[in-house]
């Protein structure tokens, strides 16, 4: 059994003997006697993990947020606020990785924000390449549209909006040329 006085090394001893679901019951029942906190930062990291290898991606996310509200460290704080914001995008909950972005971008610099903008384009983008390889049209063309939404280079949205005509002419939906060029040019949600 978890105990409040065991250390990292003695926690990843004890775990590595078990499944993961059984590794999850233990983790969240750890945390729930309130170890110190440098403890219930690696418990919610683990269980991060562990959601993240079995395609949970909300419950990891929700991980990834208790791990920054329990970081004193501003540049932790925003590492995990992203890593929440990803595990969100992963399971397409766009609501929800705004709100994660948004307490990212509320602890940081304004130099850090840009950096931090430009990282989560970067990872939508590349979200949105691996559901467009694996034929999931429908999906990597929401993305894109989501990726249109932010400040991007005219260059960027030109490459986007190109991307999302040659998804949309893919998708079973029945579009005209000139509606998916209308949709692209003058629907102000999408630009």
């Amino acid at each position: 059994m978890l105990t409040i006085y065991m250390l990292k090394n003695e926690v990843e001893e004890f775990l590595k003997e078990k499944g993961e679901f059984m590794q999850i019951d233990y983790l969240n029942n750890n945390l729930k006697l309130m170890p110190p906190i440098e403890m219930r930062k690696f418990a919610y990291i683990k269980l991060a993990e562990i959601y993240n290898k079995k395609k949970m991606f909300a419950e990891s996310a929700k991980a990834y947020r208790n791990v920054a509200m329990n970081s004193t460290i501003f540049r932790e704080k925003i590492k995990y606020f992203i890593e929440e914001a990803k595990e969100y995008i992963r399971k397409g909950e766009f609501i929800d990785a705004d709100k994660a972005i948004k307490r990212a971008l509320t602890e940081s610099t304004i130099d850090q924000r840009k950096q931090i903008t430009k990282e989560i384009i970067i990872f939508y983008k590349e979200i949105a390449q691996e559901l467009e390889n694996g034929l999931k049209r429908n999906q990597a063309s929401r993305i894109y549209e989501k990726i249109l939404k932010f400040d991007l280079s005219e260059q960027e949205k030109l490459e986007i909006k190109e991307k999302l005509k040659k998804l949309y002419e893919k998708l079973p939906k029945k579009f005209s040329l000139i509606d998916i060029i209308h949709l692209l040019d003058k629907n102000p949600k999408w630009i």
